[in-house]
């Protein structure tokens, strides 16, 4: 470097080093570190080669000018002294001759100068390298920081959905890995598919911002954003949905390209459209359905067995995925392996719980029923032996009042009034009598084809006159494609008489009774629907026991013969009631199959 030519300036210069300058100049002039002399007013009274090439500036340019308008100075950290009152040292960001931003330690020295004033000795460290590792292992800090936030969030989730949502929201969240789209892709082995179960990321830049700052708003941490996760945008479904849909593959499928970065033994990434670690076969197709050429592909094992793959992209920003982006998402992955293969056996357990408490269930119930049936049994047994016993004796009563009342002239008023109520009991005694004997003694139903519409409507015509005379209204209502019933006619004939009575004498004061006939699966219902006065709740739990009445008059056996019939067929009663608005009866029986005929009713 040449020696200063301006006066003025190389008079300073000699007022610090008197008799040296030319020395001074030939030894520092060509050092590679930069640094610059100041003189009182902060101007530049020398600027080496090493400042040179680190600002763009030429000597010519630097000379004079106040050093930190020169470098555009804006300190970041406060000076501090260093090694004595005159040497102070802090960092600072400087700005090129190109205007590129330079983060600098500025180590400072002040110099006495012979005039009596003060100049400055001004080194500059170059800290690019050391500030750009810095933010390296701050965010290497800060990524292994969600990483075990996000271990903590798969360790408390039980559930497969929010292990995904854990998972998906950990890869793209501001505070987490920063992908912009995952694709969750899960192995059904069952059905034999590589399944694109799930995914998050925006379909676009405008999707983008409202969803990011959605994310990013009121310092919200990642188990809240998982709390608050919404796969579905204003109601609608994700185009990211759709396209983990379209990356569903056969486990089979040699040529798909999921299928083999899900058997890979590490991370298959994609750049420009082409693999360039991993050994999976071409990924133009998916390619096509991401809209993007650079991608990353993390299996998910758990045990060395293959559970899912983990794709992760930056569709929008696209930004390069680096090295350090696939290890921390590698990190996640080994912990998504683990928290599904957890979720799956839970999810067994769980399976196994509820088979089990079904199973109880349905023990219990078949107790229930051997309790209930020995018990019915025994009902039965003794109410035949009884029916037995009073039916000659009742038959005898009654046949002797009316024969009295076929000769009025022996009798006054009084007289024919108690034959008249002798004969209406006795009546009303033997149509119990009747009831509990078809009670004891059930016939096994001959099966045939029966054409539910038609038999319902039959017996509403029977009961006309009752419906009549409570102004109750009648009317059958048949689903298209209503199958007939597998089922013997005349029984079930009386079981629908028995359930339409009930209905009727629930509506002392009229309403609308409804028969409504239904197809379902392997079978067909018959609900008989009342507007009447409803069950309370201990009504409803024993209306179905033999002998259990609220009528004053009646038997307590219509309910049960109807219920025993149903069973006798292979199906069942059901009843649902509310006090005050009305009950329904469903009766459900198996449906016909083709050739099945009516042995006893030709007409059905």
């Amino acid at each position: 470097m040449g020696a200063i030519t301006h006066k003025d300036q190389r008079s300073k210069f000699d007022a610090f080093f008197p008799g040296r300058a030319d020395e001074f100049l030939r030894m520092l002039g060509a050092w590679s570190i930069p640094f610059a002399l100041l003189d009182a007013d902060d101007a530049v009274l020398f600027w080496n080669l090493g400042a040179v090439k680190f600002y763009g500036l030429g000597e010519e340019e630097a000379l004079g000018k106040k050093f930190a308008e020169l470098v555009a100075e804006e300190a970041t950290i406060p000076e501090a002294p260093l090694g004595g009152v005159r040497t102070r040292r802090y960092e600072a960001l400087h700005q090129s001759a190109d205007g590129i931003e330079l983060p600098v330690m500025v180590t400072r020295t002040d110099l006495p100068a012979s005039d009596g004033r003060e100049g400055a000795f001004v080194l500059i460290t170059d800290l690019t390298e050391s500030k750009s590792l810095e933010r390296r292992l701050a965010r290497r800090v800060a990524q292994l920081s969600i990483i075990r936030e996000i271990g903590e969030c798969l360790q408390s989730a039980m559930s497969p959905e929010r292990i995904l949502h854990t998972i998906l929201v950990g890869a793209t969240a501001s505070m987490g890995l920063r992908f912009n789209r995952a694709f969750l892709l899960l192995v059904d082995e069952r059905h034999g598919v590589l399944r694109g179960r799930d995914a998050i990321g925006p379909a676009d830049t405008e999707e983008a911002q409202r969803i990011w700052s959605r994310l990013s708003t009121g310092g919200k941490t990642l188990r809240d954003l998982v709390d608050d996760y919404e796969p579905l945008i204003d109601g609608e479904e994700p185009r990211v949905l759709e396209i983990a849909r379209l990356l569903s593959a056969k486990l089979d499928d040699e040529t798909s390209f999921v299928v083999a970065a899900l058997n890979a033994t590490a991370t298959t990434r994609v750049v420009d459209g082409h693999v360039v670690s991993g050994d999976a076969p071409s990924p133009y197709r998916i390619i096509g359905i991401l809209g993007i050429d650079a991608f990353v592909a993390v299996p998910l094992t758990t045990d060395g067995k293959p559970v899912g793959l983990l794709l992760a992209d930056n569709a929008i920003t696209r930004r390069a995925i680096t090295d350090e982006d696939v290890d921390i998402l590698e990190l996640l992955g080994l912990q998504a392996g683990q928290a599904l293969a957890r979720a799956h056996l839970t999810e067994e357990l769980a399976r196994q719980v509820a088979s089990l408490e079904a199973a109880t269930r349905e023990l219990r119930r078949n107790q229930e029923r051997v309790v209930r049936s020995e018990r019915l049994s025994a009902i039965g047994e003794m109410a035949a032996r009884v029916a037995h016993e009073i039916r000659n004796p009742l038959v005898a009563i009654g046949g002797f009042a009316r024969s009295l009342l076929l000769r009025p002239e022996e009798q006054d008023s009084a007289t024919r009034e108690a034959l008249e109520i002798i004969v209406n009991e006795v009546r009303r005694l033997e149509t119990i009598v009747k009831e509990v004997l078809e009670f004891s003694r059930p016939a096994p139903p001959k099966i045939g084809s029966v054409p539910l519409r038609r038999l319902a409507q039959e017996a509403l015509d029977l009961l006309a006159w009752e419906l009549d005379h409570v102004g109750v209204v009648g009317r059958v209502e048949e689903a298209p494609g209503t199958p007939e019933a597998a089922a013997d006619s005349d029984q079930i004939f009386h079981a629908v008489i028995n359930l339409l009575r009930n209905a009727v004498h629930a509506m002392p004061h009229g309403g609308e009774l409804f028969v409504r006939l239904r197809g379902v699966p392997y079978g067909v219902e018959m609900a008989i629907v009342d507007t009447g006065v409803g069950m309370s709740e201990d009504v409803l739990a024993r209306a179905q026991e033999a002998f259990y009445t609220t009528k004053p008059n009646g038997s307590g056996l219509g309910l049960t013969i109807a219920s025993l019939i149903a069973r006798d067929h292979n199906g069942e009663v059901r009843i649902e009631s509310r006090e005050g608005e009305g009950t329904t009866v469903t009766l459900r029986l198996p449906a016909a199959t083709e050739g099945e005929t009516d042995a006893q009713d030709p007409d059905y």
